[in-house]
C-alpha cells in the first residue's frame, strides 16, 4: 500500500536563532585564544630575528674585530680618494651586518663612496629586508620627506642599536655625564668609555676611540644592551621617529637610539625637535618590548622595568650592579 512521504521537519525560527546565538558565544570565546596564540607567533618571530642580528654582530666583530657604528656621522669616502678630507654623512649598523644576514647581494648595491642619502643609496633604502620588521609592528615607510627612491620613500626598520644612555648625540668619546637617578650605580659618569653603548654614533674625528670592540665590553656582554625593538604603531597624527634604515647620525640616527626613558615611556613619539635620539624603546606587544643582550641572548623585558636599571645596561662599562627583570 503507497504512503506519502512524510513532510520534512524544518528548523523553527526560534531554533535557527539559539543556533546562531550558540555560535556567536563560541566565536567570541575563541576570538581572544586566536588572538593570543597570535601574538605569541609574532613575538616568537620578533625574538628570532633579534637572535638572528645576535649571531651577525658577532659574526662581524669576529670577521672584523670590532662591531660596527650603530650610526655614523660625518665619515670619510671608503675607500677615501688620496689627500681627500671632505666627509660624507655615513651609514648604519644594519648596512654593515647585511653580509651576515644572508643579504650580500644588496651590501653590494650600497656605495660606501657616497652619502647615505644619494641617489644610488637611496635606493637601497627603498629594499625591504623581512627581518627588519616585527610582525606585530606595520611594516612602516620612512617620515622624512627626502628619504625618497624613485618617488617611494624608503623603508625603515622597527630595531635600532643601542647608543648609550643620556640625551642628544651619545658615542664612546661623548664626555657628556649622566647621573643614575635615586643614589643607584655609581653617580654621576663624565669618562668617554663609561658613557657608550655597543653600538653607538662613530664619526671619523673620534678616532680609535669611536671604536667598541667586545674586549671594550667591560660590565660584560650579558649584562650590557646591543639592540632594541622599537615597533610601536603610531597613533593619528604623532611622528614615531621612523627613518630610512641606511641613514647614519644626520642630525638623528635613523637605526640607533639612546636610553632616555622607560620602555614604552615618555618618549615615544618625536616631538619634532629635541628627543629624536632619545625616542624610547616600545612595541605592540602586551607589557613590554624585545632586546638583544651583547652575548646574543634575547629577553622580553616589561615596561615596568626601572629606567636605572636600563641605562646601567646601556653602557658598557659602567661597572653598575645590573637588575633587569
Amino acid at each position: 500500500m503507497y504512503r506519502s512521504p512524510q513532510p520534512r521537519r524544518g528548523f523553527t525560527l526560534i531554533e535557527l536563532l539559539v543556533v546562531i546565538s550558540i555560535i556567536a558565544v563560541l566565536i567570541g570565546l575563541l576570538l581572544p585564544a586566536v588572538q593570543k596564540v597570535r601574538e605569541a607567533a609574532a613575538r616568537m618571530k620578533c625574538q628570532n630575528n633579534l637572535k638572528q642580528f645576535g649571531l651577525a654582530l658577532h659574526n662581524y666583530e669576529s670577521n672584523t674585530g670590532k662591531l660596527p657604528p650603530g650610526g655614523q656621522g660625518a665619515v670619510l669616502p671608503s675607500p677615501n680618494p688620496a689627500g681627500n678630507t671632505t666627509t660624507i654623512v655615513g651609514t648604519t649598523w644594519l648596512v654593515f651586518i647585511l653580509p651576515q644576514i644572508e643579504q650580500g647581494n644588496v651590501h653590494k648595491l650600497y656605495d660606501f663612496t657616497q652619502a647615505y642619502n644619494s641617489t644610488t643609496n637611496l635606493a637601497v633604502g627603498g629594499v625591504s629586508v623581512p627581518i627588519f620588521y616585527c610582525p606585530s609592528g606595520a611594516k612602516l615607510l620612512s617620515g622624512n620627506g627626502s628619504e625618497v627612491s624613485s618617488g617611494v620613500a624608503n623603508f625603515s626598520t622597527h630595531y635600532v642599536g643601542i647608543m648609550g644612555p643620556g640625551s642628544g648625540t651619545t658615542n664612546p668619546q661623548s664626555g657628556t655625564a649622566y647621573t643614575i637617578q635615586g643614589g643607584g650605580g655609581n653617580g654621576a659618569y663624565a669618562d668617554p668609555r663609561v658613557n657608550g653603548g655597543m653600538l653607538g654614533h662613530y664619526q671619523n674625528s673620534f678616532g680609535i676611540q669611536g671604536v667598541v670592540t667586545f674586549g671594550d665590553v667591560l660590565d660584560g656582554l650579558s649584562n650590557t644592551l646591543m639592540v632594541a625593538e622599537r615597533s610601536i604603531t603610531p597613533t593619528t597624527g604623532q611622528d614615531a621617529g621612523y627613518r630610512s634604515w641606511v641613514r647614519g647620525n644626520n642630525g638623528g640616527a635613523g637605526a640607533s637610539k639612546n636610553i632616555n626613558s622607560t620602555i614604552n615611556g615618555a618618549n615615544l613619539f618625536y616631538n619634532g625637535s629635541t628627543n629624536f635620539n632619545d625616542l624610547s624603546i616600545a612595541s605592540n606587544h602586551t607589557g613590554g618590548a624585545n632586546v638583544l643582550i651583547g652575548d646574543g641572548s634575547v629577553r622580553f623585558l616589561t615596561q615596568s622595568t626601572d629606567l636605572n636599571a636600563l641605562l646601567a645596561a646601556s653602557t658598557i662599562s659602567g661597572k653598575e650592579i645590573l637588575n633587569l627583570n
